[in-house]
């Protein structure tokens, strides 16, 4: 291992510069909290999903866009798990046009829901102090490219695959 090498914290986001939310708050807030760092002229998403934390601000799960896509259009997304009915073809997609209009209703009802409804554990995660090789390593064994950061028993932030890349290619000095 090189001497200078840096550890996951050393290329941390920090959790309040990443977008995340308590398990109580609504799938209105999510949105409201991720669409908070998009960037550029086009007010581009900047990070597909958010981390959720408890009181304690442990962490207990994470949302992605998917996700959020899922809480705000239920039916659409029950359609889609029907695995064979006559008629079912690779058009099938075309049929969610018929959905469209009730989408919008829906969707402004779903947004009062809890966030944690729609939350997925967090499989895996890397402690502060771990190298930034076993990170990367993780990361593609795992097909991750955003990773918990973890320092004891509390949240600090995320790794990404981005911030990975720009070290380890700083450091091959490409």
């Amino acid at each position: 291992m090189a001497e200078n090498f840096p550890l996951v914290r050393d290329v941390t986001i920090p959790l309040d510069r990443y977008p995340h939310l308590n398990e109580n708050q609504t799938l209105q807030d999510a949105i409201t909290e991720i669409r908070s760092f998009a960037v550029g002229e086009k007010d581009r998403i900047r990070y597909s999903c958010l981390l959720i934390v408890n009181d304690r601000n442990q962490l207990v799960g994470r949302v992605t866009l998917k996700d959020l896509l899922h809480g705000l259009a239920p039916r659409l997304v029950e359609a889609t798990k029907v695995e064979k009915f006559e008629g079912k073809s690779t058009e099938f997609p075309n049929l969610a046009i018929l959905m469209e209009d009730s989408f919008f209703t829906d969707c402004r009802q779903q947004s009062q829901k809890k966030i944690g409804e729609f939350m997925s554990k967090i499989p895996l995660f890397m402690k502060a102090d771990f190298p930034l090789f076993k990170a990367l390593a993780m990361m593609l064994n795992t097909e991750n490219s955003i990773l918990p950061v973890v320092d004891g028993d509390q949240i600090i932030g995320v790794i990404r695959m981005e911030e990975i890349f720009a070290e380890i290619t700083r450091q091959c000095a490409l």
